[in-house]
């Protein structure tokens, strides 16, 4: 009895053994990153598809790998972020999509990231960028447009009518039979809306929900959303969306055995599927007509709040004043209110800040503008609101909000030069400029020299004082002359600096370089103003025509570049059309005292 007895123990304890030896393999290769790209070799103009996989937790510090040579990222987003547990392993997939810029070899660089707490990596991958299309493309199937099977995938926009700049969410849903188990999606080349603002948005992960569709049975998930905004009257296409589908396929032999499916695991195989969401319509009607003249485009619904600190300055402090405009329209193309300073205010362009809540659905932004006021003297003042207009279009009516009104006490005089000293027996000066001296009788000159001297020292020191003191107050109070003469070291600063980031931090360093030289060489506030107010400001600053639509060109590259990354030009060929456009401006036009601008220190130098 007891050698039957040991025999089970032993068996057990083999397969506990052998339990432990499998874990401790998985544990070892628990975290791990991997990367492909969907071509090795592409023409100029098509997008490279690179997908990171991270095995072993969802990982942290995950962003896009850099891009050098002939490839450019288009989005820091990611195209698709796909969150899976198979066999109960975390996988993560992500896809971030590269442009193929110019003939070449482009790199994407070294993956890195931190799974688990352990750093994992994957390396870097070349891509060869050729003239024209590849010399071989190999066909891939597609799903029948419109079809329903056991796979489909739709898109399902939030309403089909909406006006110029009213918010549409896209939503791509993917329909599947409950047999089927789909692991993960990514977009397959690459898409656009034209005629609409596109921003990309957050898809939280969730679990398949059950549906039916023409009577049958089918389960759905969210793949992507995307938030369009239509600039444009008429019919808003949206192209078809192709996507590749990794299915998990679950196969069970048949047998006689009850407990076969606990001893004998079933096996699993894996499948890549593409589908096509087919091409939807959106009819976009015009804005009414009647807007009030502070509207300059803004359509959804917004809230406006305005800060300032501090309340109380000394004359020549900083007074900075924020307007936030937070709702679910449009952010990125917000035009600042056209707040007014005070007489004897330094107004500086408002710095603008944005932030999407991109999980929010709709699509929600805050945009805040930062205005810098510098008081040149004392006293009490008043920086009165200023209109604001948005178009609701659930009610279809313009809606015209005010900013608040901000108090404003000045502590001090007046930031002005050194007043004249006013001749007079009591003032110093009088000793040196009086010519009234006589010689008296008997008295060598010799005797009135050195008396003369030994009387003026305590003037001449007081003067040079005096002197000393009205040139600081004169150097502090002249704060435009000084802001004119560093412009152009500020240009090429920020200019060049531009070069060294990518994506929206390059407009946006280019848009600032551009905004502070129209205010510090012009004194033109190029921030507040909308296109064709600064077009306004900028004649009436003596710019010629062709310069000002340089200027505009420049500008409007700028936007698309901030906020919808990979539709416009490249970063560095707008900072150097900006830089070209400056210092045409800097040789040609005169400053603000009718003096030619010095030539000694250009923008392009």
């Amino acid at each position: 009895m007891r050698p039957r007895s040991s025999r089970p123990s032993r068996l057990r304890l083999a397969v506990a053994l052998a339990a432990l030896a499998v874990a401790a393999a998985s544990g070892a290769a628990a975290q791990s990153a991997s990367a492909a790209v969907s071509a090795r070799r592409v023409a100029v103009g098509q997008t490279v598809t690179y997908t990171v996989t991270l095995e072993g937790g969802r990982g942290q510090s995950v962003g896009p790998p850099l891009a050098t040579g002939a490839l450019r990222l288009r989005s820091q987003f990611p195209a698709s972020d796909a969150t899976t547990m198979v066999n109960g392993r975390t996988e993560r997939r992500l896809t971030w999509a590269y442009e193929a810029v110019r003939p070449g070899t482009g790199r994407i660089e070294r993956f890195r990231a931190r799974v688990g707490g352990q750093p994992v990596a994957a390396d870097g991958i070349t891509v060869t960028v050729e003239r024209g299309p590849p010399a071989r493309v190999a066909p891939s199937p597609r799903s029948v447009t419109g079809a329903r099977g056991p796979l489909f995938v739709q898109a399902e926009p939030s309403r089909r009518t909406a006006y110029v700049g009213e918010q549409v969410v896209v939503d791509y849903e993917l329909y599947f039979e409950p047999e089927i188990q789909p692991r993960q999606t990514a977009p397959v080349g690459t898409w656009d809306a034209p005629g609409a603002w596109r921003e990309e948005m957050d898809v939280a992960s969730t679990y398949p929900r059950p549906v039916t569709v023409g009577g049958q049975p089918y389960e759905a998930v969210t793949i992507r959303r995307v938030a369009l905004f239509p600039t444009r009257a008429g019919t808003l296409e949206l192209a078809p969306m192709d996507f590749t589908v990794d299915l998990l396929r679950t196969d069970r032999q048949p047998s006689p055995d009850p407990f076969a499916p606990f001893f004998s695991p079933f096996t699993s195989r894996y499948e890549d599927r593409d589908v096509t969401a087919p091409s939807v319509s959106v009819e976009v009607r015009p804005l009414p007509d009647g807007a009030p003249p502070s509207f300059a485009g803004a359509v959804g619904q917004f809230e406006v709040s305005t800060t300032a600190e501090p309340r109380q300055v000394d004359a020549g402090d900083a007074v900075r004043i924020q307007v936030s405009i937070r709702g679910d329209g449009n952010t990125a193309t917000l035009s600042a209110p056209e707040i007014e300073a005070p007489p004897g205010f330094d107004a500086y362009a408002p710095r603008e800040e944005r932030e999407v809540f991109r999980g929010a659905e709709p699509l929600r932004g805050v945009k805040t503008f930062t205005y810098t006021l510098v008081p040149q003297g004392g006293g009490r003042f008043t920086v009165p609101g200023a209109p604001w207009t948005y178009f609701d279009p659930t009610t279809g009516r313009y809606v015209t909000v005010q900013t608040d009104p901000v108090e404003v006490v000045v502590r001090g005089d007046a930031l002005a030069d050194a007043a004249p000293v006013a001749a007079g027996p009591d003032a110093p000066a009088g000793l040196m400029t009086s010519a009234d001296w006589r010689r008296p009788p008997g008295r060598g000159a010799w005797l009135w020299a050195l008396l003369g001297g030994g009387l003026a020292l305590p003037a001449l020191a007081a003067a040079l004082f005096l002197g000393a003191r009205a040139g600081r107050q004169r150097l502090a109070a002249d704060t435009a002359r000084r802001r004119w003469r560093r412009a152009p070291a500020d240009v090429r600063r920020r200019l060049t600096r531009a070069q060294t980031l990518d994506g929206p931090a390059a407009f946006a360093e280019i848009e600032g370089a551009v905004r502070g030289f129209l205010s510090d060489r012009l004194g033109v506030p190029a921030g507040p103003l909308s296109a064709d107010a600064l077009d306004e400001a900028l004649a009436d600053a003596g710019v010629a025509p062709d310069a000002r639509a340089r200027l505009r060109a420049v500008r409007a590259a700028c936007e698309r570049g901030r906020y919808a990354p990979g539709l416009g030009q490249r970063a560095d060929a707008v900072a150097a059309e900006a830089q070209q456009a400056l210092a045409d401006l800097d040789a040609d036009a005169a400053r603000p005292s009718t003096r030619r601008w010095r030539r000694a220190d250009p923008v392009g130098a």
